[in-house]
């Protein structure tokens, strides 16, 4: 049987995980977990806990830690995409592939161009947790929104910007400078940026840089940039 993947909220206490809510309905009632079976749970410490069911009811499981190792899934340094809000299935498209590239957490936006349709916090919260899951990655993603351009930028202030732009004059992410610290990626939606949009994220510092001579899809432009910064800093494994 497959090994299942979890997540707590917490350390484990005297060497025990508890879980309720969502994540007791998943083991309970999905995969119908029973006393004596094997799972790996995650925290946010970067460390995968391997368990096995103690007890198991409707109104709790108990997981006892067997062993704990440090997760090769997860890069060692932070990569934030901001996404401009494109239309629904394109953003759940963008949140799963992003969360196997290893992007650690996903900020969605209003820009000049965005799509007007309606963000659902919820459905996003529950693919990248899927995503998480499959993927085998140690930190559950975390997807959020901000209201514009302007506050992406100023939450991305001691990060090394990048943004991907149409009319960017020839620097790839390759060339764009800085192998340290965190990143923070900024895509447009379906419409691209505005060039008041580019000039504003100049003049905070960011890096305007092409992804090639053609013209991509926001979805596949997101998946693209991540998979290069990952590549450029090592945080694709070998």
């Amino acid at each position: 049987m497959e090994i299942k993947r979890f997540y707590a909220d917490a350390a484990p206490i005297d060497g025990l995980f508890i879980f309720d809510g969502d994540e007791l309905y998943h083991m309970r009632k999905v995969l119908r977990y029973k006393v004596g079976y094997k799972a790996i749970v995650c925290n946010g410490d970067g460390l995968e806990y391997e368990c096995v069911v103690s007890e198991i009811n409707d109104n709790r499981a108990v997981l006892s830690v067997e062993s704990a190792s440090k997760c090769e899934g997860e890069p060692d340094f932070n990569l934030i995409l901001c996404q401009a809000i494109p239309k629904s299935a394109k953003y759940e498209y963008i949140i799963q592939k992003s969360v196997e590239l290893g992007v650690n957490e996903i900020i969605f936006f209003n820009s000049d161009y965005s799509s007007s349709e309606e963000f659902r916090q919820e459905r996003a919260d529950k693919i990248a947790l899927e995503a998480c899951k499959q993927c085998g990655r140690a930190r559950r993603v975390k997807v959020s929104r901000l209201p514009s351009l302007q506050s992406v930028l100023e939450r991305a202030r001691g990060t090394w910007i990048v943004m991907p732009y149409e009319r960017a004059e020839g620097n790839s992410i390759a060339c764009a400078g800085h192998s340290e610290g965190d990143v923070t990626l900024i895509i447009g939606s379906e419409g691209g940026f505005s060039e008041a949009e580019a000039q504003l994220a100049v003049s905070a510092g960011a890096a305007l840089v092409t992804l090639g001579k053609r013209i991509l899809r926001c979805e596949t432009a997101a998946a693209v940039a991540a998979a290069l910064v990952m590549y450029e800093r090592g945080g694709l494994g070998k």
